[in-house]
């Protein structure tokens, strides 16, 4: 019967241990986030990309063609054309280019004392 009193005390019990047992996961899974994080500055998410040697070579390319003066959409255009890939394989547009410039042109910066 759903409403036996020995069943609610259980089932509350064991909602508690539960409850209890989440909590200390997440505890420790912060933790090891924190621990990663001050060790190498990143843990979640999609890397940046440059993480490679090929990343870094494609994005000095790109850096050369715009030194160039060629806008975003004709870098794209010229790193398909010389069979430049992309971290997934498809094929680079001028918006992604201008990003990933952007990123790259930036001083990395690290949080400190969290």
């Amino acid at each position: 019967m759903a409403s036996d009193p020995t069943r609610i005390l259980m089932r509350q019990m064991m909602g508690a241990v539960a409850q209890y047992d989440k909590s200390q996961i997440v505890l420790k899974l912060r933790a090891a986030r924190m621990r990663k994080r001050d060790a190498e500055g990143r843990c979640e998410g999609r890397k940046p990309f440059g993480r490679d040697e090929a990343e870094n070579m494609a994005i000095e390319r790109m850096r050369a063609l715009r030194a160039d003066g060629l806008a975003f959409d004709r870098i794209a255009e010229r790193l398909n054309a010389e069979g430049i890939a992309t971290r997934t394989g498809k094929r680079w547009h001028g918006v992604v280019v201008n990003r990933i410039l952007q990123k790259a042109n930036r001083p990395q910066l690290r949080k400190i004392n969290r």
